[in-house]
């Protein structure tokens, strides 16, 4: 059946033309084009064969869709943004899917809950929390693009991650320690750049921690937990109502309503860890209040009670990061981060003993010591001489230097002889 078929809710608008034509997510050329295919017969008049068509041509998304057939054409852009599809929702506001009209960059919008910025206080503090945000510029961080206000909605547009949150993963169960401990190293990273920015989260929990395809994880959200803090003007109820969506892992001192840094993220990190684990809560309790009690005076119910399994070295960095006082905790996100991934480094290869030598092994020289090299031979060449020059050189070769003494005295005696024959010749 197609999702566009006769729900609940009704019939289809007669004539989906005005409707699609006010909401604005199609050009004033697309929308033309067409108007142009339905009055010629190419595209079906009726509004629901008309919508699927349109589906199939990509040119609406079935989200678009199913408003305009329920002629709620509004709410599907906001300023240079065309809604695509409803991403999900929570205590800060709703997420959708969106597109910018002109650069046609697909991108995640979130329309910040107006509960929260409900005074000029508030609206302030976003503005100056977002101007912090757009420096952030790390693999483990949602990026953010844009903030700004449109007809008084507040709004911040983000990278769009295709992929799912832990807190989505974890509805299938828990998830293996080894993947939560890759997890929470690579959170631990992004937020330590964000600390570094003078940006504290607040509200780390595993549905603001992104996992994408490709199993890099980003931190959702970050200059956003800054609007949670109530004020002078918040009023008691909603106050009440963003701690009970949080307080499963908040830190103590942020449930005293304490100044907090980054070492309160880092303890809000190992409570998500806790129950990415196991899937429970480290402070169960009957209501908010009771688990709040339980996080101010007393310790978590220990995760071996729950994974004896677990190693010892996993639970000591665990009990590190759930510290109740920050001072006992890693003092920054890139101490956490290293001692997260300490536990999933590669080991050493162990060195193992050699095989033992085989039966009359042929002997060889041993690696230290080197064989001596042979000596080299010497092969001796005897001259061939003269049959009258034999005599002469066997004398030089048994008696050289008598050789050597005759030679120079029949030298000297030549050079003699020549000068008296000279002499008489003038």
């Amino acid at each position: 059946m197609s999702s566009l078929e006769k729900s609940k809710t009704g019939e289809a608008p007669p004539d989906l033309l005005p409707i699609l034509r006010s909401s604005g997510v199609l050009t004033e050329k697309q929308f033309n084009d067409v108007r142009v295919k339905v009055l010629s017969g190419d595209y079906p008049n009726d509004a629901r064969l008309l919508a699927e068509r349109l589906i199939r041509e990509r040119l609406l998304t079935e989200y678009q869709s199913r408003r305009l057939l329920l002629n709620k054409p509004s709410g599907l852009t906001l300023g240079k943004y065309v809604i695509l599809d409803r991403i999900g929702s929570g205590s800060m506001g709703r997420v959708y899917k969106a597109q910018h009209q002109l650069m046609g960059r697909v991108v995640a919008l979130k329309i910040i809950a107006p509960e929260i910025v409900s005074n000029e206080r508030a609206i302030a503090r976003f503005y100056r929390e977002m101007r912090l945000v757009g420096k952030l510029d790390h693999p483990n961080v949602v990026r953010a693009f844009d903030a700004d206000s449109w007809n008084n909605i507040l709004y911040i547009v983000m990278e769009y991650v295709q992929g799912q949150s832990l807190a989505q993963l974890l509805k299938a169960g828990a998830l293996p320690p080894a993947d939560v401990v890759a997890y929470a190293a690579q959170a631990s990273l992004g937020l330590a750049h964000a600390h570094e920015q003078g940006i504290v989260h607040r509200d780390v929990k595993p549905s603001n921690l992104l996992v994408s395809e490709d199993k890099q994880v980003k931190v959702l959200d970050l200059g956003l937990g800054v609007l949670m803090e109530a004020d002078n003007h918040a009023t008691f109820a909603t106050a009440d109502g963003i701690a009970v969506g949080t307080v499963d892992y908040m830190s103590p001192e942020q449930a005293c309503g304490k100044e907090v840094d980054g070492r309160s993220d880092l303890y809000s990190l190992g409570c998500s860890m806790y129950h990415l684990m196991t899937g429970r809560h480290a402070f169960p309790g009957e209501s908010p209040i009771e688990r709040l009690g339980k996080r101010i005076n007393g310790r978590p119910v220990p995760i071996t009670d729950i994974k004896p399994e677990l190693p010892a070295s996993l639970v000591a960095v665990l009990d590190k990061l759930m510290a109740t006082k920050p001072a006992d905790r890693y003092q920054t996100g890139v101490e956490a981060a290293d001692a997260l991934n300490a536990l999933i480094r590669p080991k050493k290869t162990p060195i193992t003993a050699p095989a033992a030598p085989a039966p009359n092994p042929t002997p060889q020289p041993t690696p230290t010591t080197p064989a001596p090299a042979p000596e080299p031979q010497v092969i001796r060449v005897e001259p061939v001489y003269p049959r009258w020059f034999k005599p002469l050189a066997k004398f030089a070769q048994q008696k050289p230097k008598a050789a050597l003494a005759a030679t120079i005295g029949a030298f000297v005696a030549a050079v003699g002889i020549g000068f008296v024959v000279g002499y008489l010749l003038k």
